[in-house]
């Protein structure tokens, strides 16, 4: 893999991550939705609904539920995936960085200061590292 591939192939958890953490806003939305269903009360019959909607929001809701869940478990297995590869990372640094931005999501400003080095020795470190990653093709 070239070095832009193995960036792009790290970068996957913070995808799924991001993914995840939308599934589980839609989950908040759909609860926060059901909250505010209530019966029309009104002296005159007629088309309020046809009483389901209570239902309805609880069906939504689990599956809502279910597709989180069913991202969770992959972004579980995506980190597992990347950590495989990075614990060949023989440097302690070098493995932090790769660490702090791909799966702490952190900003190469934010590495720096957490590191105690300049932003232009973390990307120099990080690219030797990148390259050294040896990442399954099948993966």
């Amino acid at each position: 893999m070239t070095y832009e591939e193995k960036k792009e192939w790290l970068r996957r958890y913070r995808k799924a991550a991001k993914l995840e953490k939308i599934k589980l806003e839609e989950v908040e939305r759909y609860r926060t939705d059901a909250e505010h269903i209530t019966q029309v009360l009104s002296p005159v019959p007629g088309g309020a609904g046809d009483g389901q909607a209570l239902p309805r929001s609880v069906e939504r809701i689990a599956d809502a539920m279910q597709a989180a869940n069913a991202q969770v478990m992959e972004c579980q297995r995506i980190c597992k995936e990347i950590l495989s590869v990075m614990n060949q990372t023989v440097d302690i640094q070098d493995y932090e960085i790769l660490y702090l931005r791909y799966i702490g999501d952190k900003k190469w400003e934010q590495i720096a200061v957490k590191m105690g080095m300049d932003v232009s020795r973390v990307y120099r470190r990080h690219k030797r590292a990148v390259k050294a990653l040896d990442i399954p093709e099948c993966q």
